[in-house]
């Protein structure tokens, strides 16, 4: 986030304030409407959404008591790399 930042305020700040003014949004967003997000077979983790925010990819994953972030990315940027292992159960439930 703070890289996008600094991007965007050397060429544009407007465009910074922008982009800032959008994460707070979402995270107000994200505060009332925790499951706004999708799944995504760029993600195959269990939980993880995202959410399109303008030209931004943002991945999160829901939690009790919280909501973490892991990758907010321009769609341009190449997806990050997820390694799975080949025995991994995606339908796996967790603890009860």
């Amino acid at each position: 986030m703070r890289r996008e930042v600094a991007y965007l305020g050397a060429n544009s700040p407007k465009a910074a304030q922008r982009f800032l003014d959008d994460l707070k949004q979402l995270r107000r967003n994200l505060k009332r409407f925790p499951a706004i997000g999708k799944q995504t077979d760029e993600m195959p983790v269990p939980g993880v959404l995202r959410f399109v925010m303008g030209p931004y990819l943002v991945d999160y994953e829901v939690r009790p008591g919280e909501i973490v972030i892991f990758a907010i990315r321009h769609g341009r940027e190449r997806p990050p790399g997820v390694s799975v292992d080949d025995d991994f159960d995606f339908e796996m439930k967790g603890p009860d």
